[in-house]
């Protein structure tokens, strides 16, 4: 049986129901040699937290990337 008060851990909503985006990784033409670029944009991403200016990680490990404020 939970304790009282406990809440279980929901991922917080990013205001339009999605958990989860699709993007492709591209080349980025601009630095030769060119290199595979990936581009996030959105409204989403204000919803999550992610404001102009906001310093982000990024941790790097083998078929995954975790972005987090920093």
């Amino acid at each position: 049986m939970a304790k009282r008060n406990h809440t279980r851990d929901i991922p917080e909503s990013t205001g339009s129901g999605k958990q989860e985006r699709f993007l492709t990784v591209s080349m980025c033409p601009e630095w030769p040699p060119r290199k595979p670029s990936i581009r996030l944009y959105g409204l989403w991403l204000l919803q999550a937290g992610f404001t102009p200016q906001t310093r982000i990680r990024v941790r790097v490990m083998t078929g995954c990337l975790v972005i987090t404020t920093e």
